[in-house]
């Protein structure tokens, strides 16, 4: 057997928690050159990780780096060492290096390890509170994924974070896809993730008596710390919806000797333990002990569930204040998982080819002289959305170019600006690397059954 078919194979023993036979094995590998040498070391301490010591297998993976250099399978694992040891600001720091290397090294790197690196940088950016940037990750890695284990591995991300953030009619063809996949060629982690996934697409999609059979089922084959995610995942999931927790969550919830403070705050939200004074109370601790995204995640449940309306209002405040250091798609977002009355209400526009001009709550915005603007708006009458690509192919019936890119968002950052002049309004179009789309709440109308599309040409 070859150096890297043994790498294989104990990674694949750690994977399954074989923890024990995968050290015995990996002492017995003779590595030679550098690579080899940081592999065994980094290796090692994941090992280390998994058998609980996170400060230790953090300074082994130090060492390994200092003698190593650098390498982004290494610096993804360093930044999980961080993020549970609570080294916030070297956790940002790293996770903003490694958001580089992938991109420096994306024509070197082997497909496995991109994905996995595109798919951690997704995760973390996510428990960031950055939901959109995280998709971008996500969608990166499925469309790369060509062999069916890493499609699967980036499929239960991207289907994991729709159905918490943003569920859309594709999470319905990736419930298919997920729930027929064999399981017999799973690892033990992997097996965790699908399950979890599916149990919050279930939770959406067909309700919460079957995502909780689905809990049961998996509870005894997983250990204590994957059942707590399972179930309190789906406690926080039950509380969005408005449905009653039934006695056999709230029994299932109190048999966990230790928790977490995430979900030791939605123990005692299901179990009326709090009330007012000492909810606001836990509320203001948790700030320092929580990722941004549970943390926001806490104070949404908070804010739906409130009935005072100052105490709504408080801790609407307190959730918009932390979304304003975030981008707009993300804050949208966000936004959306609060009850409807707290939501920002929808915005009419309507649009006239014929005319020309854009109508906004009476004020008329004038396109005579914005060909480009006239065109996107034209398009996105029909669709709120279109790829960067076709929103390029569309205006200059060209491919994409880093330098149609930028023509793009510079024409997009115009048509704001017009709009925002003349109606007041803040961005009404969105753009990233990936998608060009209208704020969720805009609604733009045809006034027209029909458009003149021979009025508009470049």
């Amino acid at each position: 057997m070859n150096l890297e078919s043994q790498f294989k194979l104990i990674n694949g023993l750690i994977l399954n928690g074989q923890l024990d036979e995968a050290r015995q094995t990996l002492k017995s590998v003779l590595a030679t050159n550098n690579a080899e040498k940081r592999t065994k070391g980094h290796l090692l301490a994941t090992i280390t990780f998994r058998e609980g010591k996170i400060a230790k297998a953090y300074e082994e993976m130090q060492t390994v780096l200092d003698q190593y250099g650098e390498n982004v399978n290494l610096m993804r694992d360093m930044l999980v060492c961080q993020y549970h040891l609570q080294d916030m600001q070297g956790f940002r720091s790293g996770l903003n290096r490694l958001e580089i290397l992938l991109l420096e090294n994306e024509h070197q790197l082997s497909a496995r390890s991109l994905i996995e690196g595109e798919l951690m940088v997704g995760k973390f950016l996510e428990e960031e509170a950055r939901l959109a940037p995280a998709a971008v990750f996500y969608d990166r890695a499925l469309g790369r994924a060509k062999e069916p284990l890493h499609r699967l591995r980036a499929l239960i991300q991207k289907a994991r974070w729709h159905a918490l953030y943003e569920p859309t009619q594709e999470l319905s063809n990736y419930y298919r896809e997920l729930i027929s996949f064999p399981r017999e060629k799973l690892t033990e982690d992997l097996s965790v993730e699908l399950e979890h996934s599916l149990m919050l697409i279930e939770l959406r999609l067909v309700g919460s008596d079957h995502a909780w059979q689905r809990i049961e089922r998996v509870g005894l084959k997983v250990t204590e710390i994957d059942q707590r995610l399972l179930i309190f995942d789906f406690i926080e999931g039950i509380l969005g919806l408005d449905v009653e927790p039934l006695p056999a969550v709230l029994k299932k919830a109190s048999e966990f000797a230790d928790l977490d403070p995430f979900e030791h705050f939605l123990k005692q939200i299901i179990t009326e333990a709090l009330d007012q004074q000492g909810l606001l109370s836990e509320l203001t601790m948790l700030a320092a002990k929580l990722p941004w995204a549970s943390y926001l995640r806490l104070l949404c449940i908070a804010a739906n569930l409130e009935e005072t309306p100052s105490v709504k209002s408080e801790l609407h405040r307190k959730i918009q204040l932390i979304l304003r250091a975030l981008d707009p798609r993300s804050q949208t977002l966000w936004t959306q998982r609060l009850k409807q009355s707290l939501q920002t209400p929808e915005i009419r526009m309507d649009f006239s080819g014929r005319n020309r001009s854009v109508t906004i709550q009476g004020k008329v915005v004038d396109l005579s002289k914005k060909k480009i603007g006239l065109l996107l708006l034209e398009r996105l009458v029909l669709k709120n959305t279109m790829s960067v690509d076709e929103a390029i192919e569309l205006l200059w019936q060209s491919s994409f170019s880093p330098e149609h890119y930028h023509r793009l968002r510079m024409s997009i950052h115009r048509l704001n600006t017009l709009i925002h002049e003349i109606a007041g309004l803040g961005k009404v179009i969105e753009v990233d690397a990936q998608t060009v789309r209208l704020r969720p709440e805009v609604r733009l109308r045809p006034v027209e059954d029909t458009f003149d599309f021979g009025l508009i040409g470049l």
